[in-house]
């Protein structure tokens, strides 16, 4: 049987990477002379920057552009402003107590894990996958295969963990169940309609999830 694996999102499950990002968007935007309108911005945390920056009326020809400047404030701003959620390291531990372990993230892979290396997370995962440092444009779908690793074909088994719709139509494609955690950026309407599995209210449903039966 193959091995179970479970996938997590890194922004919204695995830490709180709001303040960081808020603070690179307003910079960014402010470079263009662009309003920064909070209860928009509020709704760009975990999809991709390319989708973000298009949402906040950027032509496409200035996209990228305008994504290499935020990357460029990120680096300054943003990995100091993120923190673990309560409760990840026991939800990560119990994970990969039963499966293997990886990570997709629309977020910069330099990014990534330099931040779960800084809060010692970074050794339960086989696998860190996250956005190119080239700047090119990687979507969940395509995150989420290089996370799987799956050359010859085989069906995975187990989970894909997250916080957005991207995240569940992402494990929807290659199979895996799916988790929404209401304690990130998206919303239970969201992670529904999207057609999650499951909903993980707080890191003690989730453990109960992702332990009961991981290879369901």
């Amino acid at each position: 049987m193959t091995d179970p694996i479970i996938v997590f999102d890194l922004d919204g499950t695995l830490v709180d990477s709001a303040p960081g990002i808020l603070a690179s968007f307003h910079l960014t935007l402010g470079e263009w002379s662009r309003p920064a309108d909070p209860e928009v911005l509020a709704t760009l945390i975990g999809p991709p920057l390319h989708d973000s920056f298009s949402r906040l009326g950027f032509a496409p020809e200035e996209i990228d552009t305008v994504v290499a400047r935020y990357r460029e404030h990120y680096a300054s701003v943003g990995p100091a402003g993120t923190t673990p959620y309560a409760g990840t390291h026991d939800l990560l531990e119990r994970s990969h107590e039963v499966a293997t372990l990886a990570v997709a993230t629309a977020k910069r892979e330099d990014f990534a894990r330099r931040i779960l290396e800084e809060w010692g997370l970074e050794g339960y995962f086989r696998t860190i996958v996250g956005a190119p440092v080239d700047g090119r444009r990687a979507d969940k779908t395509s995150l989420v295969a290089a996370a799987l690793g799956r050359e010859d074909g085989r069906r995975p088994v187990g989970w894909m963990v997250g916080d957005r719709r991207f995240d569940v139509e992402a494990g929807r494609v290659h199979g895996l169940r799916t988790l929404g955690v209401l304690w990130g950026y998206g919303s239970v309407e969201e992670l529904t309609s999207a057609g999650a599995d499951a909903l993980a209210r707080d890191v003690n449903d989730a453990v109960a999830l992702l332990t009961v039966s991981p290879a369901a």
